[in-house]
């Protein structure tokens, strides 16, 4: 019995460690964060967030993660601020349109003729982040950083190089773009109400003549092979941004938000940077398959200037008060 017992023993004391070493460990619980944009596949926006979703995935070993879907699959931008609020997205990244649904002032940064270069927007948008953080706070978002989309210029079938020639285009207008209209005004010209998902087939249907899109989102979205003309002066600057409902981000731990706050700022900041680096480079491939660039004399680049201007004017009132748009220059 004695030698019995002693076996038994021995038997617990070296099978028990192993068994206990084959104990799987625990599974980390994987959060997925679902994400709209207009933005196309393979686009440098999209690159750009395939990046970040790896970076996030490393920092957090899993536990986080980021679910894209492109092409506007969500719906157009207003509808993808709906469904952010109503907690079936987490986020988007959303153009200037799309901002402009969460807090309109937003948009003044794309007014036309405001900015001469894009140094001019970075210290405008720096100074103006601690009232808009707190705007988009309190509309239940978090603006995690800007992603912009390059210079808008005048894309047309046509030459366009003033505002007499742009009277006679059949523009495409983004329904939901408060800035288009008033713009078409003072162009004296007429703009065809659309959805973005629409203005391809406008394109190729010729509903439309002329589009006033950055060339790297003409070229993303498949519209450069509809236009002939680019007219070389800017427009405005495309702005955009990736936001998060704010419900969705206190929702996740402390850890998680700190490193989805610090991944977001460091990718978006590359993005822009991308975006600036690509839209330049957009347009020596689009002059090679045949786009001609028509240059504005002196003349008509005063006559623009003055649309612009008389434009702003008419966007007090509509995207925000006379005071907003004053500091807002003041900080150019």
């Amino acid at each position: 019995m004695k030698t019995l017992r002693f076996v038994f023993a021995l038997a617990v004391v070296v099978v028990a460690p192993i068994a206990l070493a084959q104990t799987p460990a625990p599974v980390v619980a994987t959060r997925t964060l679902s994400i709209a944009t207009l933005a196309p596949i393979g686009s440098t926006w999209m690159r750009n967030f395939d990046a970040w979703n790896r970076e996030l995935r490393r920092r957090t070993h899993g536990a986080l993660a980021l679910r894209f879907y492109p092409n506007g699959v969500q719906g157009d931008e207003a509808e993808v601020v709906r469904k952010i609020r109503a907690r079936r997205l987490d986020g988007a990244a959303l153009t200037g349109v799309g901002l402009g649904e969460i807090h309109r002032p937003t948009l003044v940064f794309q007014a036309p003729g405001l900015f001469a270069d894009y140094a001019q927007l970075d210290r405008a948008r720096d100074a103006m982040r601690p009232e808009l953080d707190a705007a988009f706070a309190q509309a239940g978002f978090v603006l995690a950083g800007w992603g912009d989309a390059g210079l808008d210029r005048v894309f047309s079938t046509r030459a366009v190089p003033g505002p007499a020639e742009f009277a006679a285009t059949h523009p495409f207008q983004w329904r939901d773009d408060l800035i288009a209209a008033p713009l078409y005004a003072e162009l004296h010209a007429q703009g065809v109400p659309l959805q973005i998902g629409e203005a391809l087939t406008s394109l190729q249907t010729r509903q439309i003549d002329t589009v006033i899109a950055s060339p790297i989102a003409v070229a993303s979205l498949q519209w450069a092979a509809h236009l002939t003309h680019m007219t070389d002066f800017p427009v405005s600057v495309e702005i955009g941004a990736v936001v998060f409902g704010r419900a969705q981000m206190e929702g996740l731990g402390p850890e998680l938000q700190a490193t989805l706050r610090e991944t977001a700022a460091q990718y978006t900041a590359l993005l822009v940077r991308n975006v600036r680096r690509d839209d330049d480079g957009t347009v020596a491939p689009l002059r090679a398959r045949g786009l001609v660039v028509d240059a504005p004399t002196a003349a008509q680049r005063t006559q623009w200037q003055a649309v612009f201007t008389r434009t702003r004017a008419r966007l007090v009132g509509i995207l925000a008060d006379d005071a907003f748009f004053q500091r807002v220059e003041r900080a150019r």
